[in-house]
């Protein structure tokens, strides 16, 4: 129900974006499909068979430590740089959107999936890594579009690279409370394909407002993941 749910929000919005863009009506829509976005990807990680009492333990947790820094973040610069949050994403609490928490779930819960490490270490970096992939799309399109607004000129359209660097070293350092686990392909399939289709949409976004290289990185991002996913195909036939 929540993949159709999804699915429906993300189609339906990305239409409007890049045609006549979110009416004011339904300015809503952008934080709840956060929410959608988040509660999808944990709906994938359940797939995994732990207990759902412990899982959500930790997802609050994941989304309370997120929301915290960015508060941090708003208030003093540290650790991603000079920014401020608009009202797009809605309801703010102390300058950060509520719905952010839910951003941080998604995209840490998916880089998780994707990560192929053997040890929580391995992980940790590969987790890493994807974030930053995502982000270096979606930050650029965010800006653009007045999400949040960046304060100072940094290195990447208007990001600062600190932003990219507390990205990677935050989602490094939160995939450590999630334990490691056998993931089956066709739960890594579904996480691939909620993958691409982020990827896609911001991509596509970025393209729109003529930021051609977070396009480039979305694309490399979605082949990426889709070799990996092959990859694994083909080690599951030659096993049986």
């Amino acid at each position: 129900m929540i993949r159709i749910l999804f699915l429906f929000w993300y189609g339906v919005g990305l239409i409007l974006m890049l045609t006549i863009g979110v009416p004011k009506a339904l300015s809503f829509s952008n934080g709840m499909f956060l929410v959608l976005f988040a509660v999808y990807a944990a709906s994938i990680e359940g797939k995994l068979g732990e207990q759902a009492a412990v899982r959500w333990r930790r997802i609050a947790l994941v989304g309370l430590l997120t929301f915290g820094i960015e508060w941090a973040g708003v208030q003093t610069g540290w650790p991603f740089g000079e920014y401020a949050y608009t009202s797009v994403l809605g309801f703010k609490v102390g300058g950060v959107p509520f719905t952010i928490a839910c951003a941080w779930v998604g995209v840490l819960l998916t880089a998780i999936l994707l990560a192929r490490g053997r040890s929580k270490w391995g992980r940790a970096l590969q987790a890493g890594m994807w974030t930053v992939i995502f982000d270096l799309v979606l930050d650029p399109v965010a800006y653009a579009r007045q999400f949040w607004i960046w304060q100072g000129e940094g290195g990447y359209y208007g990001v600062p690279a600190s932003n990219f660097i507390s990205w990677f070293l935050i989602s490094a350092s939160l995939s450590l409370f999630f334990p490691v686990r056998d993931i089956s392909v066709p739960v890594y399939r579904e996480a691939v394909r909620l993958t691409q289709l982020m990827l896609f949409m911001f991509g596509l976004l970025g393209l729109k407002e003529g930021l051609y290289v977070p396009m480039q990185v979305a694309l490399a991002g979605a082949l990426l993941a889709e070799g990996v996913l092959r990859y694994d195909l083909s080690s599951e036939k030659q096993m049986v």
